[in-house]
């Protein structure tokens, strides 16, 4: 099953379930203490958002409902997030006028 189990849309993307107000939390406060630790504060914290992205599960997210969906069984056979794929589908919102 490679479709949306919400409204049906066949086209899915994963994409690591990483917090990103966490990640720009992260780099505030290593940019926030490099005048102070000479920027290592910069690397330190560069490796542990990578070291927290590598570690979080992938997602499935629907292109058309966008709804996430965590566990997903065949999360490996989706691909990435395609930028042409997003862009047709807010082009057929806008055209219903969602």
């Amino acid at each position: 099953m490679r479709a949306c189990p919400v409204c049906g849309c066949p086209d899915l993307y994963r994409q690591r379930d990483f917090n990103r107000k966490l990640g720009v939390a992260i780099v505030v406060v290593g940019a926030a203490l490099a005048p102070f630790t000479h920027f290592i504060s910069l690397a330190a914290c560069a490796l542990i958002d990578f070291a927290l992205y590598l570690l979080v599960a992938e997602i499935a997210v629907c292109y058309h409902c966008r709804s996430i969906f965590g566990g997903y069984p065949e999360i490996g056979k989706i691909q990435p997030f395609d930028l042409n794929t997003s862009d047709k589908y807010i082009e057929i919102e806008r055209r219903r006028g969602w």
